[in-house]
C-alpha cells in the first residue's frame, strides 16, 4: 500500500525556546517531502516563543497550526502526551525546539514506516527513530553519531533493556496510529520519565521499532537542555557518575517506577514472563539474582552502576 500521499502530522512542544526555534521551524519548512501539517504548542513560555509561532501560523497557515492549551503542563512529556492524544494523523513526528532536521528527515523516516507497516501491518505498533549529530550550540559537530557518542548499541529492541536504558531520543522519533493509541496508555502517570521512553518500550513489547542508522537531523546541546547528550567514554562522565551516586540511585528508582507503571498499564497484555521480570525490576531492591539475569540488558559501563544499585 502507497501512503506517500498521507499527511504525516509534526508535533512541536515549546517552552522558553526563543533562541533557536526559528531555525527549527525552517528546517521543517526545507522539507523535500513536502505533505505535512505542524501543530505548535507553547506552554506559557516568558521570551518570544509564542511571538514566533504565531507568526510563522500566519506566515504558513496551511501548513502551520496553532494550538493553544487550556492548562499548563510544566514539562515536555506530559506537554507531547497532550498533543498525541489530540492528533489523528497516520504517521506523527515529534519536534524539539532547539534541534534541526536535514532535508530529507521526514522523506526517509516515511519511507521506513511504510516499509515497516508492509511488512508488520498498519495494526502493529510501530516506532521510527535516527541517529542524530550531536552539536554545540552553534551546530558545531561534537561527534559523527549520537548514539555512538552516548555508547548506545543494541542487536534489537527489547522492551526489558529499554526500560532499563532508553536509546530513542524523541526529536529523532516517529510512531504509526497503532503506538499513538497504545502509548497513550501512559497519559497522566507522574511514573512516565519521558514520552518517548515511553513510546520505545511500548514498540518493542507489543509491536516493532525500526532504526535508521544514519543522522537525518542535529542534536543541539546547550545550558537549557532537558535531557542533553553524553560522552559515555569521557572521564569527565565516570568521574561525575562517581560523584553523584545519590543521583544516579535516584535515576534508577524513577525507572523501576517507570517499570511499575508499564506493568499497570499493560497489565491486560502482558504473560507471566513480563509480570516476572517488571515485579522484580520494580523493587527497590531487586536482587543479585535478578542483576546476573539481566545484566545482559545494561548497556556497557552501565551494567557496573546497575549492579552497584539493584542488588
Amino acid at each position: 500500500m502507497d501512503r506517500q500521499s498521507e499527511t504525516a502530522q509534526i508535533l512541536l512542544a515549546v517552552h522558553n525556546g526563543e533562541a533557536y526555534l526559528r531555525e527549527q521551524l525552517d528546517s521543517i519548512l526545507a522539507q523535500t517531502d513536502g505533505n505535512w501539517r505542524l501543530t505548535a504548542s507553547d506552554d506559557g513560555s516568558t521570551d518570544g516563543s509564542a511571538a514566533i509561532l504565531d507568526e510563522y501560523a500566519a506566515r504558513f497557515p496551511d501548513k502551520i497550526a496553532r494550538h493553544i492549551p487550556e492548562r499548563r503542563f510544566g514539562n515536555a512529556r506530559d506537554h507531547f502526551f497532550h498533543l498525541m492524544a489530540r492528533c489523528d494523523a497516520d504517521l506523527v513526528l515529534f519536534c524539539d525546539q532547539d534541534d534541526a532536521w536535514y532535508p530529507d528527515k521526514l522523506a526517509r523516516t516515511r519511507a521506513a514506516m511504510q516499509e515497516a507497516e508492509d511488512r508488520y501491518g498498519i495494526d502493529t505498533p510501530i516506532l521510527v527513530f535516527s541517529d542524530q549529530v550531536p552539536t554545540d550550540e552553534n551546530l558545531r559537530p561534537l561527534a559523527p553519531s549520537l548514539m555512538r557518542y552516548q555508547g548506545q548499541f543494541f542487536e534489537r529492541f527489547d522492551y526489558r533493556a529499554i526500560l532499563m536504558q532508553n536509546v530513542v531520543t524523541g526529536g529523532a522519533m516517529a510512531v504509526n496510529r497503532a503506538l499513538a493509541r497504545l502509548g497513550g496508555r501512559g497519559a497522566g502517570d507522574g511514573r512516565v520519565i519521558m514520552h518517548d521512553w515511553w513510546l520505545a518500550a511500548a514498540a518493542a513489547r507489543f509491536g516493532q521499532i525500526a532504526y535508521i542508522d544514519e543522522p537525518l537531523g542535529v542534536y543541539r546541546q546547550h545550558g537549557g537542555n532537558a535531557v542533553g547528550a553524553k560522552d559515555v567514554n569521557s572521564l569527565g562522565y565516570a568521574a561525575d557518575r562517581i560523584g553523584k551516586l545519590r543521583q544516579v540511585r535516584a535515576s534508577i528508582l524513577r525507572k523501576k517506577a517507570q517499570a511499575g507503571a508499564f506493568q499497570e498499564r499493560y497489565r491486560d497484555r502482558l504473560n507471566a514472563d513480563d509480570a516476572a521480570f517488571l515485579e522484580a525490576f520494580a523493587r527497590p531492591r531487586s536482587g543479585l539474582r535478578f542483576f546476573l539475569r539481566y545484566r545482559g540488558l545494561i548497556h556497557g559501563k552501565q551494567r557496573r552502576v546497575g549492579m552497584f544499585f539493584l542488588n
